[in-house]
């Protein structure tokens, strides 16, 4: 079941609202202010959240203000509003910060549990999206690795490092011979994953048992049997991280001697690829603002947010968006964002990612 998190200071509304969406399939959590509501988002990590504006003390539209800067990898986590203020001024502004829906008080609860339904099922549809993009990229990556398989191990190293995705080379004896720059930042967290001695190790349960496991069989697997997942459970309690083993064939270790290795494919869901500027002007033509725009927007931040952090007006940034719509044929700002998502192969830039 979806993990709906209400936040609410009134306590009969908030208890009414958690059993009618329970009854309706939903598991339920409630958090009677905004500051509450922000820890549970950041301990719980829930499918969506479901929050009142006018609150004592962290009001919700500045808890989604504070969350779309500090967490940027929960940008896609649908936020609803649900507030009994009714103006258009009040709708716009919710609307500014990046929520998906605004509904006012009293809310039929077969209306609300509809729109969260639809707001879940759209989420579904970008990570599927998103998914299939990186599967894209996984496999231009692994017909390009059989291309040059003669090649030098350093050229393998330049096609890799191009990769948004964080990928981990193991030889035939176990050792990690080679290290994306992606994979390097994900390492760099200290999470539960690292190298050590010239291997992949797990720090937590039996985590370590089952990669070692995992990379034995996909070294021994014919090269036509399909590749291996594996959840990483992590000591911060957040997200299992989640890998996928394939096997390649005629690699080269670190003395230069042909056989099959192993490539680790490591996806760390509370992460987000920050879109290279550099990039962005190439592909699109942007002009440097307009690139970094475009990134920010990409990394969930709304047009409020990115004004405030490079200290310019919302009027700018709508002025340089009709710039950035013309020159990507997009019309509105979702449609910019998964376009530009879709088409994010790394042309050689260096990628910072943006961890929670």
């Amino acid at each position: 079941m979806a993990l709906i998190l209400i936040i609410e200071d009134e306590y009969e509304l908030r208890a009414g609202l958690a059993s009618g969406l329970r009854i309706a399939g939903f598991d339920v959590i409630e958090a009677a202010d905004g500051h509450s509501g922000y820890a549970a988002i950041l301990e719980r990590r829930p499918d969506l959240v479901l929050c009142d504006i006018s609150m004592p003390g962290l009001r919700g539209d500045r808890l989604l203000l504070l969350l779309r800067r500090e967490h940027p990898e929960m940008a896609r986590m649908p936020f609803l509003f649900l507030t009994a203020l009714a103006d258009r001024d009040s709708i716009l502004a919710g609307q500014e910060l990046g929520a998906d829906d605004y509904l006012t008080k009293p809310v039929d609860l077969a209306i609300l549990a509809g729109v969260i339904r639809q707001r879940l099922g759209q989420a579904d549809r970008w990570r599927e999206t998103y998914d299939g993009e990186i599967e894209r990229q996984r496999a231009a990556m692994l017909a390009e690795l059989s291309e040059r398989s003669r090649m030098s191990f350093l050229s393998a190293a330049d096609v890799l490092n191009r990769l948004a995705e964080a990928v981990i080379l193991v030889d035939p004896a176990g050792r990690a011979t080679f290290v994306n720059r992606a994979a390097l930042h994900l390492l760099c967290g200290g999470d539960g994953l690292a190298i050590e001695n010239g291997r992949l190790i797990v720090a937590t349960g039996d985590g370590g048992r089952r990669l070692r496991e995992a990379l034995a069989a996909v070294g021994q697997a014919a090269p036509s049997e399909p590749s291996v997942h594996l959840n990483i459970d992590r000591p911060s309690g957040r997200r299992p991280y989640a890998l996928r083993l394939c096997r390649l064939d005629a690699g080269l270790d670190l003395d230069g001697e042909p056989g099959p290795m192993v490539a680790v494919f490591l996806a760390d869901p509370v992460a987000r690829v920050r879109l290279p500027e550099i990039a962005l002007c190439a592909r699109y033509g942007f002009t440097p603002t307009e690139a970094r725009i475009v990134a920010d927007l990409a990394l969930g931040h709304s047009v409020e947010a990115i004004a405030d952090l490079h200290g310019i007006s919302r009027y700018t940034i709508h002025h340089h968006l009709k710039s950035i719509f013309r020159k990507t044929e997009t019309t509105r700002q979702p449609e910019l964002v998964a376009l530009v998502l879709s088409s994010s192969m790394v042309e050689g830039v260096p990628v910072t990612v943006a961890a929670g």
